[in-house]
């Protein structure tokens, strides 16, 4: 009796270990983080990138973190925006700078007394050399997930190789998105609700991301206006990306559109951010709001692409 006893407990036991799922992670993927240090191990940065970075020093010039408003703080070096918005059920970080960034934001994000381990999204305006260079690391480090606008998924997991205006000069250590947006999609997580506008042009899948924070009881709509610059691209003739310039045009007018009461960008001067934060830092609290911020440096970058477009026009119609 025993014995028929004692075998029968040993049977139900293998049952429900046979049954059993692994506890999940808190967030992120095990999968990705391997395959993120993976690729950090196996990327070597080529000269032309190695002298790109070194020509632009804010891009690695170490930048005290700070709040920028409520729940909103700025992390990256002084010439890369990467900010981190917190909320109590998890973190979000756009961006991560060039390669080598990495340790210099998650320092400052535990200057701030945040734990990497609570951020839980890390978003990427374009998949760039300059803001998606440290996010394989970041990810190894926070376990979070990384989300990226739809068209440019292919060229994070590639690590910028084969890039339509570059090739193979400015790669970075690829990543693999755990989930892609398209124009106008909402992610959630708790009470913070970022969403995803597409201005393609100067990538594919060029992504800005628009929130709400709130400081005693008044909330401003914050937005990260990705890239709308064409540095050397080909604007006429482009087979590679043949609707590029109805993209650029569709992306002005997207985010001269946009509700913005505070402009960031992943180059900030582009928006006049540290023109902003040192008159606020002399005292003006409210130097950097301004509810036509977005809509200038969408003018601006409008009238810069089209001078750049109709010289090419006319140098191309010069040689025919």
């Amino acid at each position: 009796m025993r014995f028929w006893i004692s075998t029968l407990l040993l049977l139900s036991l293998a049952v429900q270990c046979a049954h059993a799922k692994p506890p999940a992670p808190a967030h992120g993927s095990s999968a990705n983080r391997v395959a993120s240090a993976s690729s950090q191990a196996a990327f070597r940065m080529p000269e032309s990138e190695r002298k790109a970075i070194a020509d632009y020093p804010s891009w690695t010039a170490p930048q005290e973190p700070f709040r920028i408003y409520g729940n909103t703080w700025y992390v990256g070096p002084r010439g890369l925006g990467v900010y981190l918005i917190t909320s109590p059920s998890g973190h979000v970080l756009i961006d991560g700078g060039v390669p080598g960034d990495a340790a210099m934001i998650e320092s400052n994000i535990r200057k701030l007394g945040f734990k990497l381990r609570d951020i839980h999204w890390i978003l990427n305006t374009h998949a760039h050399y300059d803001h998606a260079g440290g996010i394989a690391r970041l990810v190894r480090d926070t376990g979070a997930e990384v989300i990226v606008g739809a068209a440019d998924a292919d060229a994070l997991a590639r690590g910028g190789i084969d890039d339509p205006e570059y090739g193979d000069l400015y790669p970075f250590p690829p990543v693999q998105a755990a989930r892609t947006v398209r124009d106008g999609e909402r992610l959630q997580l708790g009470k913070l609700v970022l969403t995803a506008h597409a201005t393609p042009g100067h990538t594919q899948g060029n992504t800005t991301w628009a929130w709400q924070s709130c400081r005693d009881g008044r909330c401003l709509q914050l937005v990260d206006v990705s890239s709308l610059s064409a540095p050397g691209y080909k604007l006429v003739g482009n087979r590679q990306y043949p609707d590029i310039v109805a993209d650029y045009e569709h992306s002005f007018a997207m985010v001269a559109a946009l509700p913005c009461d505070i402009a960031l960008g992943p180059h900030p001067a582009a928006v006049h951010f540290w023109k902003r934060v040192a008159a606020r830092n002399k005292g003006d609290a409210n130097a950097l709001v301004d509810a036509t911020g977005c809509r200038a440096y969408a003018g601006e970058a409008r009238e810069s692409f089209e001078a750049e477009l109709a010289k090419q026009r006319a140098d191309g119609s010069s040689t025919k």
